[in-house]
This record gives C-alpha cells, sequence and structure tokens, in this order.
C-alpha cells in the first residue's frame, strides 16, 4: 500500500474523518503499516505495546487465556477499529493478547506523532474517548452476561446488540462466537437449535435472522 492509498483509507476512518488534507498527508507519512498473517500473534500480555494502532484490513481478536488454556475471546476487531489503547495510554502493558483472525493490516502511529496530531485537533480525543467509553460499556455488559446469564440469555444478548434490520451477519466462526459468549461450540450449537425450533431466529449459513424480537428478548 503506497503513502496516496494508505492516505484514503484512514481518511474513511471515523477516528481520522475529521482530519484536513495536511494532517492526513503527515498521518500517512509518519505511520507505519505492520503485517499480521492469519494465526499470528501480534501482542501478548507479556509484551510492552504503546502509541496508537487500527486496523487497516483483515480481522483481528482480543483474548485472554486461563491457566488450563481455556480462551476467552473479549473483542473481535474490523477495518477502522483502534485496538490496545490501555496501553496506548498508560504504562504499554497489555492485559491481553491480540491475534489475527485474517492476514490483517495495522496502521502504527508512534505516541509522539499521535500527542502531536491532537494537539491540533482535539476532536482525535473526543473520538477516542468515544470509542473507549463504548468498549467499556461492551466489557461490562460481557461482564454482566458471562457471570449472570445462562447461555440462551447470552446469545439473546449478543444478537440484540448486533443486529441491524432484524439480521446479524456473523462475520466471524461460529468457534469464535462460543469463545465471546464463554461456551463450548456444542453447547452453542445446542442453543441455537433451540432458538430456532422456538421461533425466535432462523440460522442460515453465518446470517441470523431475529424473527421474532420480543421472543429474543425474553430470554
Amino acid at each position: 500500500m503506497d503513502r496516496s492509498e494508505l492516505r484514503e483509507a484512514i481518511r474513511k476512518f471515523p477516528l481520522f474523518s475529521k482530519l484536513d488534507g495536511l494532517q492526513l498527508d503527515r498521518l500517512a507519512e509518519h505511520a507505519v503499516v505492520n503485517h499480521i498473517p492469519r494465526k499470528a500473534m501480534f501482542f501478548t500480555e507479556d509484551r510492552l505495546a504503546q502509541g496508537l494502532n487500527v486496523l487497516l484490513s483483515g480481522k483481528v481478536k482480543l483474548f485472554r487465556m486461563s491457566e488450563d488454556g481455556k480462551e476467552q475471546t473479549i473483542f473481535v476487531f474490523g477495518p477502522g477499529e483502534p485496538f490496545c489503547l490501555c496501553s496506548s495510554f498508560s504504562d504499554g502493558k497489555l492485559p491481553a493478547n491480540l491475534g489475527a483472525l485474517e492476514d490483517s493490516q495495522v496502521l502504527f502511529i508512534s505516541p509522539d506523532e499521535y500527542e502531536a496530531m491532537v494537539r491540533e485537533d482535539p476532536a482525535i480525543l473526543l473520538n477516542m474517548m468515544r470509542v473507549m467509553a463504548r468498549r467499556l460499556k461492551d466489557a461490562m455488559d460481557m461482564i454482566d452476561s458471562l457471570s449472570l446469564k445462562q447461555i440462551p440469555s447470552r446469545l439473546a444478548a449478543y444478537f440484540l446488540s448486533w443486529h441491524e434490520d432484524s439480521k446479524v451477519s456473523l462475520d466471524i466462526s461460529y468457534r469464535e462466537l462460543s469463545k465471546i459468549i464463554g461456551v463450548t461450540p456444542e453447547a452453542l450449537s445446542r442453543a441455537l437449535r433451540k432458538m430456532g425450533e422456538d421461533g425466535v431466529i432462523e440460522v442460515d449459513g453465518n446470517e441470523v435472522t431475529i424473527v421474532d424480537e420480543a421472543g429474543l428478548a425474553a430470554y
């Protein structure tokens, strides 16, 4: 990806949508593009990570590993999403791991360059605060689901959070979805089948249609 292509790519991301032409040029000039092969690790809990990282293309996941090797997916990020924000604004220690679900490209902005951009345009910091507030709310919802809700309730909460026009397009595998809601793939399959039999959803490949939203909410 050359600099002009990079400039056009980042211009479309909400985080940088308010930058003017000169700011975009400078960002494209000073940013570094890192490549992550599918299934490769990008950050781990024992590695320092400072600076701002924004996914340019592909798909990555943030996850924790338990002592017995069980994986809990926390977030799945798509293009335009910044990640590892806690390390960007703290001591650089990451409380989770980040790996690629697909071949991915990541835009890296050094701490000094990011600070200079914020000083020129505080709106960038406001956009970042909105992202962090949404992530915090999502994390609290996940804690609530994993600690207080049964499997159908967790799944219903996920579908109700991510649906658009009564449809949820799963751009992740069912195995990854099972990690997000903290269940086994077999338990996920049983819950999907039961919800289908109850007439609240219809599943067609990776697309879930909410047939009865009130019924789904009742879960």
